[in-house]
């Protein structure tokens, strides 16, 4: 893959954000952005080296359409002037955490990646593009709030409005992984190919005892089957609301 694909790769990926959704300088920013990618691919494997301009369409495609959908969520807000806080679980080349502060530029934004590479690349990108409100950690999801309070940053737990992540296991996996973080009404979003429902299905029990629902499912336009979930965290945990319901019998 060449620079030169870049272009009308960002080109026909930013379709699925309305133009009235998309900051004026969108595709050029993602079009630095994955040039600088594709030269640091070279030495860090940040995405597959083989059909890398069709991950690299795919992926864009996939994180543009969840910024879609936040855009959205954002307007039906109580507070929608107040930028949102999210975290990137897992945030390897930026997709989608990186992608989605490009979009939507006030997020305040906070990347959690193992690899110390991917790490590097993504705090070098964010430099690069004088990027504001971004935060990149380099530790395991599990280890973030002890990471943060040695670093003397504020704790993160229950202070998150959205949590997005790529290929963190299964859909009950990814949403033990964000509960920790989400405020009441926050939304864990991720990304699921055809087993989707049936990941829910599995998941149902999980989300019962811990308070979660399915708020959305989307299928992702012209990507076959790939789909985006929002499981939302309740203002109760299951186990909460299930005395209450006793309490009231």
């Amino acid at each position: 893959m060449s620079h030169e694909e870049i272009p009308p790769l960002v080109e026909a990926a930013v379709r699925v954000l309305p133009a009235e959704m998309r900051p004026e300088d969108l595709e050029a920013l993602l079009c630095g952005y994955l040039a600088h990618l594709l030269d640091r691919n070279r030495e860090v494997n940040l995405v597959s080296r083989r059909n890398t301009l069709q991950h690299l369409s795919r992926f864009t495609r996939e994180c543009l359409f969840l910024a879609r959908l936040l855009l959205a969520e954002r307007r039906s807000r109580r507070h929608p002037e107040r930028a949102p806080r999210l975290l990137d679980i897992g945030s390897g080349a930026g997709f989608p955490g990186l992608v989605l502060k490009l979009a939507m530029p006030d997020l305040d934004v906070h990347h959690v990646e193992a690899t110390r590479k991917k790490a590097h690349f993504l705090a070098d990108v964010a430099a690069g593009m004088d990027l504001r409100g971004i935060r990149v950690v380099w530790a395991r999801a599990e280890d973030l709030v002890r990471v943060e309070k040695e670093a003397g940053q504020a704790d993160l737990r229950h202070r998150v409005d959205w949590v997005t992540g790529k290929g963190l296991g299964s859909l009950r996996d990814s949403t033990a992984l964000a509960e920790p973080f989400l405020v009441a009404g926050g939304v864990h979003w991720t990304f699921k190919g055809r087993a989707c429902t049936s990941e829910v299905e599995a998941a149902s029990g999980f989300f019962r005892q811990r308070g979660f629902a399915v708020r959305t499912l989307e299928r992702i336009p012209d990507s076959g089957e790939s789909y985006v979930v929002g499981v939302e965290r309740l203002a109760r945990s299951g186990r909460a609301a299930g005395r209450a319901r006793k309490a009231s019998a």
